[in-house]
């Protein structure tokens, strides 16, 4: 298989926004999202820095070869969040310590992907946040080919290029980038109703009753 690259453009997500953003936890904008576009619960974050928030750069790789993704590390704009999708092999590790520094060292937002990473404790040292389905020491092969900027599949979810990518201690979240602004606006809201919520608890009234679930019966 060739090296592919699909030519794309879209909405780029202001800083200020992106900042803002950083403020939403991955279960408020899975929350507001119908509970839903959050990556399956085998993609974990694998370093100390669990802190995403960036748009997505696509990685489709031919499985057990990383080649595309180092063509990506070199090339993504600084804050990207690169996303992978390996067919969820964790046989051979896609990723390890030169990429992290080389990512690290450029700016990039962080690293999902569906498969599995190694050279780990480099990893936690140089503070990327890394979130992976596994980790192994065996490494990949090179030189069959990968694509590039492509709607792929990782951690359950459909990931196209410019979509917002939040990560966690929670986990990943994807915010399609057609829906960021009304997503937003509803986390934001969220956020608020939460405060409520908690005000209302420090004054003793029992959480299910704010919710309105209704005393159980007994049985006979």
């Amino acid at each position: 298989m060739a090296y592919l690259r699909a030519r794309v453009s879209f909405r780029r997500i202001s800083d200020e926004r992106i900042a803002a953003w950083r403020k939403i936890q991955t279960a408020t904008a899975s929350d507001v999202m119908n509970r839903g576009q959050a990556m399956i619960a085998a993609i974990k974050p694998v370093t100390t820095n669990t802190s995403i928030c960036g748009q997505a750069r696509t990685i489709q790789c031919i499985l057990a070869d990383n080649s595309i993704m180092h063509y990506a590390s070199s090339t993504a704009e600084r804050g990207e969040v690169l996303v992978a999708d390996s067919g969820g092999i964790t046989d051979a590790a896609l990723w390890g310590g030169v990429t992290t520094l080389e990512a690290f060292k450029r700016g990039l937002g962080g690293l999902v992907v569906d498969g599995a990473v190694r050279d780990i404790r480099e990893s936690k040292d140089i503070g990327f946040p890394i979130f992976a389905r596994g980790i192994v020491p065996r490494g990949p092969h090179k030189a069959f080919g990968g694509k590039l900027d492509v709607a792929i599949a990782c951690g359950g979810l459909s990931v196209k290029p410019g979509d917002l990518i939040l990560g966690d201690d929670d986990g990943v979240v994807v915010v399609p980038l057609e829906q960021e602004e009304e997503v937003f606006a509803r986390a934001v809201n969220h956020r608020k109703s939460e405060a409520y919520w908690f005000g209302v608890l420090d004054s003793g009234t029992p959480f299910y009753k704010i919710l309105n679930i209704p005393e159980p019966e007994f049985m006979d």
